[in-house]
């Protein structure tokens, strides 16, 4: 699974033109179907937004195609953090054409990207940065995952900011959260542990004198599996519900 250090090393790899591809989509949760679908008229820089209304596959013998999103929760405003809208009003001046139905994510001749232009761009940057067998639609899930562990964020909020409609797939997000936690007290039990001279006695069973009786407890935070198996459950769980589009339907033309 992707972590922010890398999504933000691989915006920098990949070519200039493509940069907000990988921001938007590992910070603000959008397919690639959407941001492949984007227009000039989809963006708010004065209110720092992004609106879904559209996605674009391509299908054999038809080509190109922009139908609405998955569901109707897929059709949606995302709030792009500081950092991402200055990446992408920079990207509007330098790469997108005046008309307000301009696409925003072009080839270098002013052509819509394709779905092959990306993945080639994607394989590339992913080998400068020195990571393998991840893959743009893992931008989404990273999105996914920090937002999730942000304190007291509610599934409902997880579902509208990430487009989902199905509450089955957002919860594996914060399943996944609550896993990598107990890892991580299993870990700083792991540290304390070596930590202490071994003829110490627990601290829970030193009971100060006139304190009456204490209760000590050495039961071990387990962990219940890792945080990148509960993710893949999640990307699981996303196709089967119906939620993103099978990929081997969605055919670049020949």
């Amino acid at each position: 699974m992707l972590d922010t250090t890398t999504v933000l090393e691989l915006a920098e790899a990949i070519e200039p033109r493509l940069r907000c591809i990988a921001l938007l989509g590992g910070f603000a949760g959008m397919r690639s179907g959407e941001l492949l679908g984007l227009q000039r008229r989809d963006i708010d820089p004065l209110h720092g937004t992004v609106r879904v209304e559209r996605q674009a596959h391509e299908l054999t013998g038809l080509g190109r195609v922009l139908t609405p999103p998955k569901s109707e929760a897929g059709r949606r405003t995302a709030v792009l953090p500081s950092f991402v809208l200055a990446a992408l009003e920079d990207h509007l001046r330098d790469y997108v054409a005046a008309p307000v139905d301009a696409i925003v994510f072009t080839r270098p001749t002013g052509l819509p990207l394709r779905r092959q232009d990306l993945s080639h761009a994607w394989k590339a940057a992913s080998t400068a940065v020195g990571v393998q067998g991840v893959r743009p639609h893992d931008l989404r899930h990273h999105a996914a995952t920090v937002i999730a562990r942000k304190p007291n964020v509610t599934l409902r909020e997880l579902m509208a900011t990430i487009g989902h409609s199905s509450h089955i797939a957002a919860l594996r997000y914060q399943h996944a959260t609550a896993e990598r936690s107990k890892e991580i007290v299993a870990y700083l039990d792991d540290v304390i542990g070596a930590a202490t001279p071994p003829n110490r006695p627990p601290a829970s069973t030193a009971v100060p004198e006139g304190f009456g009786m204490g209760v000590a407890s050495n039961e071990k935070v387990e962990s219940g599996g890792s945080g990148i198996h509960a993710t893949n459950q999640g990307q699981q769980e996303e196709a089967a519900g119906g939620i993103e589009p099978p990929y081997g339907a969605l055919q670049a033309p020949a």
